[in-house]
């Protein structure tokens, strides 16, 4: 330590000598040598003694030197002085077990704890504090505080302040006291006081004076203001606040350690603090820093949702993206904070609920969240909303924040209009009594510029507040170039990093489940081969003696050092920075052959200068690995091919400080899939053991960037892509496209090596390229940018927000998607033309589900509720909720594909080279016979519930038959089912099914008038016949789904044109939404019959436009559902207008046409809407006998044919005259059975006169019989009337 500080202190001289020498000072200047001078001219200028020397100006490179030498001088003279403050502060060893962690706060400590740390601050010499002292004084009297303050610099006033004295917190502005806590002092006397250092009350005793002549306060003596004297000016009283609330919270011991290592729990303080001050707070923290499990907590250590507080008597709401996400974090909070799942601490999911009366902190998904808002919208149940996962930007959580935003603004109006009558004297009940709102939004890589600068939104900017994430460095690698293609380059990549790198996880990104079954695939297949190749080479090893490896690696050691170790110029030590998470390079270290012979960028490792020396060679670690490589090779352990590939490949550094062998035979690899649709089961495999020996490999998608940790990865394979349904607004057209990630997303993908220890990540693309926003953006896209926005529009409307384009989104969607919604509301009748809700648009707003399948639903039920005592009703409205259900979820049918990639066969040609081909040949040929014999069998199997009329109700009939099995799993293999959907779908049906009940008792309107609950479910769980449903039946549920999706008809194209491609084995249609033509898969069931008319609930483009969840309608039904898309001619002549006595209507023909492009439709009856025609018409039908049958018999007695009334001639006739005229009431027309009855009920003589002119004279004797049963009849119903119609009717609907 002492030749330290001597060398420190001979710096400072030698560097002060300097100072003052260079300043032309010092007698003794340092002369640096200079360019050489002509000899005469100094020799002349030498012999001038009297001459003062001039001082000579200093070249660069001298400058240059010793301003190095001045920022050394300055390096050391700072870290001295850093040692010297730090040993100046530093504490002794033993206040180490005096210090309490800040994660154990507001705990409760029991007896034990506190009388071992009472002897502890014994032993310390310290004085022990109250809260923990053994031996509490008793005191008889009141203890009396003494303080004082000094009002004019030379005078001290003493006061004594009763215990019994109010408290009440103030500030004060002083600079020397400002930062001690202030507290407002009322004594009895009604003096107020200002009390400061309240915490020091302790050391003061009440018998103790001070000194009036002190210009100073004693220490643990607080200042006292009189309120009667005059009070300094730099003190202030603030308004009074609440005591701090803590709620104890005793935690395992496991959890409290588990706790000590996140991020957040070191800035509880910083994020209380915000959420109490502002009433929106913007937390960020990388995934894994504990901010989904932990602020809740804080929340409720700080006495958030329990009852006992009233201004924080409201839960603790948070909401997750995901239901998994939901369940699972529920169960870790109430874990930690030793509470009971379902009582203190609850979730509620879409299709699960465990809430206590007792809840104070409620988990749950957006969605639920949504509904609750539209029941309650100032959500008087919630004191607190936590928004998780905000970063993801999903169509709820967009939703979420914008409404929130206001009601967090209304809430603190009525809390500040409450107060003010509160103070006022008016009594408020507690029931009705708001308290303010708070609401955090949490996320990983939130774009805070979109809440921050629009103050749309929020009017106060709200605080961000940041937290750190402790993570091990990641070293990032990116490619030389950017290649097409980029599954061939993962293959390569994580052979490469397999062969080459010491042993760690490796997880490859791709872009969907093909993809990742794909490359899984590959990589098994070229493992195996691995191991083989493995195997025999160390038997050939084994068998080898020629050369004794053990005298090679002797000599191979140079200076000491090992090829596994690192040299000193390349250790951790001396380089730190080379393994930050920010340090970009290049992967040239795992590029085989010329890409990396020119390569200069170097992963983490300072190139060496070239001496030329063998030492120097050596010291290199690409001349060890070559070096060892080529004695391995001599040695029979390492063949050519493998010789050339590892001279030519540079280790990248290792993290634990030692590089592996190169030449070290691989082991086998542990490939796993991941992605959303896995099983759950198979997800879980990832967080499992893997065999000893083998390395693993998680081929995701991009579920595993923020949804998953998964524990041992040390490397990450990033192939920049990820696959994004894109939906175009004026087509209804959606499409996956691959497409690069944002920037976001790409730190993400890199932080899951840096999770459990230092790793790397491997981008496959250039720094180039990623450092253009056009191509990586810096965020992606919201999902409100990216789907249809009907239910938005649906919801907000509900709500009563009328102009939902002045709604606050975060993100404001397109004007074009918002009128495009509007459209389509239209279509399906729930919005009129002049964007007002209509009788089921009402309805459809009351059902937590998208406003198609809510359409659907409530058409069923209405066209149900016109057939009272239907026998099967309620087996047919399970199947609608079936459909509903089917509908609403992907398809769960498994079509069988073939990946076929020229480009990336190319990375695994040089495995194949030891292959016979006649062993692939065959092994290629009996997997196609295989996929071909599944592919029969589950073609044969899914017969059984095919229907050819629509794909919903083959979906529904396979759902049954998935719920009544007794092994699920085996029949969705035996099916090609996928299970994890049928699960989804399952769930979801009980769920609808319920709701459809629930919904029958808010509205009459819409309740199902047959069946209860019950009755439906048995009717679903018995066992159907080879067809379930009978034909009327099924057209009544396609009649439903077609008042769904009447915006998305399809109509059958016959002719081909010759620009079109004649080789797709496919039905062509043309879409009402498109001008091109769409296409009919052919694995759809509908797809044998091809009818002329469909509706279609998916139009996704791959290589063609193909239409999904196809069902067959009738044009008769586009006409009754979709009435807003058709257009009517004028009422034609030809067939003549006529009266329905079934319906009690006068209708006429139209000839309609549908959509853009007027499809002909057949001829359709309509009300007639001309007052005059109709009751021209109905004055005709009742002449004729086909209102009243009675007249029928009568025609002969007639005096004029009734069709002359339809006549325009005949209106001059003084019969037909007063027949008209005496229907038409004021604005009363008599145009109906229904209208003549209500007459009759008046005036029972009505007509009397006009009906008997028309019958001849010697015929009007009796006509008094003819009236009396024309009165008879009009009484009774249509069906009695006309049975034999109806029967008719009946039977055509049944064909129909």
């Amino acid at each position: 330590m002492t030749t330290e500080w001597s060398s420190i202190e001979l710096d400072q001289s030698f560097s002060e000598n300097m100072d003052t020498n260079l300043n032309g000072n010092g007698s003794n200047a340092i002369i640096l040598p200079q360019k050489k001078k002509n000899k005469g001219k100094g020799a002349a200028k030498a012999s001038g003694k009297n001459k003062a020397k001039e001082p000579q100006k200093m070249s660069k490179t001298k400058e240059r030197k010793l301003k190095q030498i001045q920022e050394e001088k300055e390096k050391r003279l700072l870290l001295s002085r850093s040692i010297e403050v730090l040993e100046k502060h530093k504490i002794w060893d033993g206040a180490y077990s005096l210090m309490k962690c800040s994660g154990t706060v507001g705990q409760i400590e029991t007896m034990r704890e506190k009388r071992r740390r009472a002897v502890e601050f014994s032993k310390a010499g310290l004085q022990v504090p109250e809260e923990i002292s053994i031996f509490k004084r008793k005191r008889k009297e009141k203890a009396f505080k003494v303080v004082a303050v000094e009002l004019d610099g030379n005078q001290s006033h003493l006061e004594h302040i009763h215990d019994d004295s109010q408290l009440l917190p103030v500030k004060c502005a002083d600079e020397d006291v400002g930062s001690q806590p202030s507290l407002q002092v009322t004594n009895n006397n009604n003096h107020t006081c200002m009390m400061e250092g309240a915490e020091s009350h302790s050391s003061c005793e009440s018998d103790e004076r001070l000194d009036t002549n002190s210009q100073c306060l004693q220490p643990g003596v607080s200042d006292i203001v009189h309120q009667n004297n005059v009070l300094p000016t730099n003190i202030m009283f603030m308004d009074c606040r609440t005591t701090p609330i803590i709620v104890h919270v005793s935690r395992p011991k496991e959890v409290e350690e588990t706790r000590q290592d996140l991020p957040i729990v070191m800035m509880e303080q910083e994020i209380m603090e915000a959420i109490n001050e502002h009433p929106v707070v913007i937390i960020c923290g990388e995934t894994g820093c504990g901010k989904t499990t932990q602020v809740p907590q804080f929340l409720y250590e700080a006495g958030f949702g329990s009852k006992d507080h009233s201004d924080r008597k409201g839960m603790i709401g948070v909401t997750q993206p995901r239901r998994v996400a939901v369940l699972a974090t529920a169960k870790r909070v109430a874990f930690e904070l030793g509470l009971h799942l379902g009582k203190e601490v609850g979730f509620q999911v879409r299709h699960d609920k465990m809430i206590g009366s007792s809840c104070s902190v409620k988990f749950m998904t957006d969605g639920i969240l949504l509904r609750e808002v539209q029941n309650d919208f100032l959500l008087r149940q919630y004191s607190v909303l936590i928004l998780d996962e905000a970063h993801e930007r999903s169509l709820n959580t967009d939703i979420l924040i914008g409404m929130l935003s206001r009601v967090v603004r209304l809430r603190q109006k009525i809390y500040m209009e409450q107060q003010e009558k509160l103070m006022s004297g008016v009594k408020i009940s507690p029931e009705n009594i708001i308290t303010q709102l708070r609401l955090v939004l949490m996320s990983a890589t939130l774009r805070v510029e979109d809440f921050i600068s629009d103050r749309k939104l929020f009017t106060d900017t709200p605080p961000v507040v940041e937290v750190a994430v402790r993570q091990y460095p990641v070293t990032i690698h990116f490619s030389k170039n950017t290649k097409v293609d980029y599954l061939g380059q993962a293959f390569k990549k994580v052979m490469s990093i397999h062969k080459m790198l010491p042993p760690g996880g490796i997880l490859v990104f791709v872009t969907g489940q093909r993809e990742v079954e794909f490359l899984c695939k590959k990589l098994r297949k070229a493992s195996e081969r691995l191991t083989k190749k493995s195997s025999k080479l160390e038997i050939e090893s084994n068998l080898s003696s020629d050369v004794d490896m053990k005298e090679i690696n002797e000599a191979y050691e140079v200076e000491g050092n090992s090829p596994y170790q690192q040299t000193d110029m390349f250790s951790d030590d001396e380089n730190p920075h080379d393994a930050e998470i920010d340090c970009y390079s290049s992967d040239s270290e795992l590029e085989s052959g010329s890409e990396a012979e020119n390569e200069d960028e170097d992963v983490g490792i300072e190139g060496s200068k070239q001496s030329g020396l063998a030492v120097d060679f050596l010291k290199d670690a690409v001349g060890l690995s070559s070096l060892k490589a080529a004695f391995e090779t001599l040695a029979g352990n390492l063949s050519e091919p493998d010789f050339k590939q590892n001279t030519d490949l540079l280790v990248a550094p290792a993290t634990e400080g030692h590089l592996e062998s190169t030449a070290r035979s691989a082991g086998a690899l542990y490939v796993l899939p991941l992605y959303a649709m896995l099983p759950a089961n198979a997800q879980l495999r990832v967080f499992a053991d893997i065999p000893e020996g083998e390395r693993l490999v998680v081929v995701a998608t991009n579920v595993a960037e923020t949804s998953l940790t998964i524990p041992g990865i040390k490397y990450v394979v990033d192939t920049g892509k990820e696959k994004v349904k894109n939906y175009k607004y004026t087509s209804g057209m959606a499409s996956y496209e691959v497409q690069w990630i944002s920037k976001a997303s790409a730190a993400q993908r890199a932080g899951r090596a840096g999770r459990t220890g230092p790793g790397h990540c491997y981008r496959l693309y250039s720094s180039a390229a990623f450092g253009k926003d056009d191509i990586f953006p810096k965020f992606s896209c919201p999902e409100i940018s990216k789907v249809p926005l009907d239910g938005v529009v649906l919801l907000l409307k509900s709500m009563g927000i009328d102009k939902v384009v002045n709604f606050p989104f975060p993100t404001p969607p397109k004007i074009e998607a918002l009128v495009e919604a509007e459209k389509c509301l239209k279509a399906l009748n729930a919005l009129d033309p002049q964007g007002r809700f209509t009788r089921i648009g009402k309805a459809m707003g009351q059902y937590p589900m998208s406003p198609r399948h809510s359409r659907m639903l409530l058409t069923f039920i209405e066209i149900m509720r016109s057939q009272p005592g239907y026998l099967r009703a309620d087996l047919v409205l399970a199947y609608a909720v079936a459909v509903a259900a089917a509908l609403s979820v992907s398809n769960p049918i498994i079509v069988e594909y073939e990946v076929v990639s020229s480009t990336s066969d190319d990375g695994d040609r040089e495995e194949k080279n030891d292959e016979k081909p006649g062993t692939e040949k065959m092994k290629e040929k009996m997997e196609k016979q295989v996929r071909k014999k599944a592919k029969a069998a589950a073609r044969e199997a899914r017969a059984r519930f095919c229907n050819p009329s629509s794909d919903a109700l083959t979906i529904a009939h396979a759902l049954q038959l998935f719920e009544l099995s007794d092994d699920p799993i085996t029949f969705c293999k035996t099916n090609t089912l996928h299970l994890k959907t049928m699960e989804e779908m399952s769930k979801l049906r009980k769920q609808l099914l319920q709701l459809v009940f629930f919904q029958s008792e808010v509205c009459e309107e819409f309740s199902w008038n047959h069946g209860k609950i019950n009755d439906v479910e048995c009717s679903w769980r018995k066992y159907p016949e080879k067809q379930p449903l009978l034909l009327n039946e099924e057209k009544l549920l396609g009649q439903a789904i077609c008042a769904g999706w009447a915006d998305r008809v399809a109509k059958r194209i016959r002719v081909v044109s010759k620009s079109e491609d004649q080789k797709v084995n496919a039905a062509r249609y043309q879409s009402c939404a498109l001008k091109d033509t769409v296409f009919l898969h052919r694995w759809s069931s509908v797809s044998q019959s091809a009818p002329e008319f469909l509706v279609y609930t998916e139009l996704l483009c791959s290589k063609r436009p193909y239409m999904h969840g196809v069902t067959a309608v009738n044009a008769d039904w586009l006409i009754k559902h979709a009435s807003p898309l058709c257009t009517f001619s004028a009422p034609l002549t030809d067939p003549k207008p006529y009266y329905n006595p079934l319906i009690d209507q006068v209708l006429c023909w139209v000839s309609p046409t549908f959509g853009p492009h007027n499809w002909e439709l057949p001829l359709q009856s309509l009300p007639i809407k001309n007052t005059t025609l109709r009751v021209s018409v109905f004055a005709s039908a009742l002449l004729e006998g086909n209102v009243l049958p009675c007249l029928k018999s009568a025609q002969k007695f007639l005096a004029a044919p009734p069709s002359n009334i339809l006549r325009p001639e005949a209106l001059g006739q003084r019969r037909v005259g007063d027949l008209l005229n005496r229907l038409k009431i004021g604005l009363r027309l008599i145009d109906s059975r229904a209208m003549l009855r209500e007459i009759w009920s008046e005036k029972p003589q009505f007509l009397y006169t006009e009906i008997q002119h028309w019958f001849q004279d010697k015929f009007h004797a009796c006509f008094a019989e003819i009236w009396e049963q024309m009165h008879e009849e009009a009484k009774l119903e249509c069906n009695e009337l006309f049975a034999n119609r109806a029967k008719k009717d009946r039977k055509l609907i049944k064909k129909h």
